[in-house]
């Protein structure tokens, strides 16, 4: 009798036994993973659960989910990151505008940097007399959410804005983000279910992988994405241009709703003199925009940083130079430019300072500066 055919069949259900065992323990997993969530989080058992959540597109731009949390995340009634409002009753409201860095990341709640400012603010000059609105949202470029601004000036009438940007959001741009039409993010065609689980996996393999793996990893992925195109040596000078002209934008905008601007530049954990580590948080920054090398990363910051100086001279806005301050310190930070609640709130004491004497002295001088009036008429909205 042939044999063959019974071999075949044999493999064939081992081959489908083993399957259906990877399949179980995947669900089984998942499962797993979900249920955690919804003890630790009360989140939903089904569907989505994650970061992208806390946020929703509108036809003036991504704004905060109303009562939205995320983990550790939670927005209040009015979409922010922190407490609920309060009643408008004479306090000085502060508007922190900016991205991730501003949003908070790394740190505990209540430790992010809007909220150090505030608990500084009170604690120099005079208790609960400052309110600072957590206006963060992450990947908001500076000249992107403009009317963001001027919803806040309408509806919270702040006294200061601070304007904290990421430069690294103009990688490869060549136009400003400010007085293009705001674009709405088209709905997938197929909506496919994330495994909660894999991300449990992909951040438990970044604890066990020793650094060095790691970076090889990256320049993997790096090498992978950028197989077909053009690496930047050096950040572009229209990068640069857009950047200068969304600054102006944003400091009219803060003017125009009745609020005195301050702008700050970026800090991050590269400081002077390389350290041994730096190749290796340099790479996580890079997969990030992997069409730049890791050298030109650090140009970007510089040259922006410098564009935030002039245009604060410029402009006649006061900065504050937490580039200068805080960075080479990687105490203060939980990756190349997330803060850690010590960076946190260091930021808040530097802002505070800043703001207390702003609020004394007045702006250096609140005459619009060169290139200004263009930034308003674009930015109207």
């Amino acid at each position: 009798m042939d044999s063959a055919p019974q071999e075949k069949l044999t493999v064939f259900r081992r081959t489908a036994l083993w399957l259906v065992l990877a399949v179980v323990c995947a669900a089984t997993l998942e499962t797993a993973a979900r249920v955690d969530d919804w003890l630790s989080y009360r989140a939903p058992m089904l569907g989505t659960y994650e970061m992208s959540a806390l946020f929703r597109p509108t036809p003036r731009g991504w704004r905060g989910v109303p009562h939205a949390s995320y983990v550790k995340w939670a927005l209040n009634a009015e979409g922010f990151r922190g407490p609920e409002l309060k009643t408008e009753a004479g306090q000085i409201r502060v508007v922190a505008y900016g991205a991730s860095e501003t949003f908070g990341i790394y740190e505990d709640p209540d430790m992010e940097f809007p909220r150090a400012l505030e608990r500084n603010l009170n604690l120099r000059l005079a208790p609960d007399e400052f309110e600072v609105i957590n206006a963060g949202v992450p990947g908001m470029r500076v000249g992107s959410g403009i009317s963001f601004l001027y919803d806040l000036g309408r509806e919270l009438h702040p006294k200061v804005v601070v304007i904290y940007p990421t430069p690294t959001h103009y990688v490869g741009v060549t136009h400003p983000y400010c007085g293009r039409p705001i674009m709405l993010p088209q709905p997938p065609a197929v909506a496919w279910p994330k495994l909660r689980v894999a991300e449990r996996i992909k951040d438990r393999l970044k604890d066990l992988l020793p650094a060095a793996g790691m970076t090889m990893l990256r320049e993997i992925a790096i090498a992978w994405s950028v197989r077909h195109g053009r690496i930047l040596d050096r950040v572009q000078p229209q990068s640069l241009e857009a950047l200068d002209t969304d600054l102006r934008c944003a400091v009219a905008a803060a003017r125009e709703i009745g609020a005195i601007p301050i702008l700050v530049t970026h800090a991050n954990r590269f400081g002077p003199k390389p350290r041994p580590d730096d190749y290796y948080w340099l790479t996580g920054w890079r997969l990030q925009y992997p069409e730049i090398r890791q050298s030109a990363l650090l140009d970007l910051e510089a040259s922006a940083n410098a564009r935030v100086r002039t245009v604060a001279e410029q402009e006649h806005v006061r900065v504050v130079d937490a580039g200068v301050v805080l960075s080479g310190d990687p105490a203060n930070f939980a990756d190349h430019a997330h803060f850690t609640n010590r960076g946190a709130e260091k930021m808040g004491i530097l802002l505070a300072g800043a703001i207390a004497e702003t609020l004394v002295a007045g702006e250096p001088d609140a005459h619009p500066g060169p290139g200004s009036s263009a930034a308003v008429s674009a930015a109207l909205p």
